[in-house]
């Protein structure tokens, strides 16, 4: 039997209220999810293999911001073509604030020049904050007789092509750094790419290749063994545990700068009361003086600088490098 018109009136009333309320209730949640969140495990994506610099780093950091916010935050290693698999599975990920990713100079400044098709933009994330730089140092085998910057320079010129040096790959930091060096200093070495930073080490070591761009902490390790020599710090200013090492500056070539750097960021459309969580509890890991002094101990330094910053020099590194692989010639992939 239909309603009356009286009848009808209080109930579309009653609905309209009740339909109000769910409304009202579903424009709150963000704001309590941001409240109570984490409320489950967090993960950590690191698009490199367990025991890279950008692992430690994760680690250290996850351990700490778990202790912070009350939920483990673990890291999720994710490795492969130089980081995209990983950081194309983080840009994929639900922008919900339960999936991280550990950003570094491959993913975000050179990977989006040097491949011409990737899985994944940088326009996919959101720019968290900046956690950490690291000078790279120029390194040669024990077989090469130079003890400084300038004398290997002296004899590359004196013999062009006699001359190696290895990478970790074809549009490696390490192989568009030793090109930046080559072109600043105007030598002509011969690449040779290795599948990774130890098979690179390992070659330098046993004289199958001459020079290497390395980390300061595993170049000082190796040095420190008396199975290689550091010519050059590639930074703007010495370190303190190398610090009779001097600066590629300090040589003459203040251009060749190479470091590796990294920055939190999270999928784009993740919530700002989130990301704003997160920046914080990793800024205060980072001001942790047992993380501080040990980034200082792998030849870094930390780099807390916000999510805007971030994004503006990531894309200045990105354009250095383009110049970079254009003045090289460097073949893209």
């Amino acid at each position: 039997m239909p309603r009356s018109a009286s009848t009808f009136v209080p109930a579309f009333r009653t609905a309209a209220a009740g339909l109000c309320a769910v409304v009202a209730l579903l424009g709150a949640t963000p704001a309590v999810q941001a409240e109570d969140y984490p409320s489950k495990p967090v993960r950590v994506v690191v698009p490199w293999p367990a025991g890279a610099i950008t692992d430690a780093l994760a680690r250290r950091l996850s351990d700490q911001v778990s202790v912070q916010l009350g939920q483990p935050f673990i890291v999720d290693n994710r490795p492969g073509a130089s980081g995209s698999i990983g950081t194309s599975f983080a840009a994929k990920s639900a922008a919900d604030g339960y999936t991280l990713m550990v950003a570094s100079s491959d993913t975000h400044a050179i990977n989006p020049i040097y491949y011409a098709k990737l899985p994944y933009a940088t326009g996919d994330f959101a720019d968290v904050m900046g956690l950490a730089k690291f000078s790279y140092t120029i390194a040669v085998g024990n077989h090469v007789p130079a003890n400084s910057l300038r004398e290997f320079i002296a004899l590359a010129k004196a013999q062009p092509g006699k001359y190696s040096y290895a990478s970790w790959g074809n549009g490696s930091l390490a192989h568009l750094g030793t090109e930046l060096f080559k072109s600043a200093a105007g030598v002509d070495l011969l690449h040779v790419p290795f599948q990774g930073l130890a098979p690179g080490v390992t070659a330098l070591i046993s004289a199958n290749v001459d020079l290497m761009i390395v980390p300061a902490g595993t170049a000082e390790q190796q040095r420190q063994a008396g199975k290689l020599k550091i010519l050059a710090v590639a930074g703007p200013a010495r370190h303190p545990f190398i610090a009779n090492v001097p600066t590629t500056a300090e040589a003459g070539y203040p251009s060749v700068v190479v470091q590796q750097w990294f920055g939190l960021v999270v999928p784009k459309g993740s919530r700002n009361e989130v990301t704003q969580r997160l920046g914080t509890a990793f800024s205060r890991a980072l001001a942790q003086k047992e993380t501080t002094d040990w980034i200082a101990s792998q030849g870094g330094e930390p780099m807390p600088i916000d999510g805007a910053q971030f994004k503006a020099f990531s894309q200045s590194e990105s354009a250095r490098w383009r110049k970079v692989i254009a003045d090289a010639h460097i073949q893209l992939q």
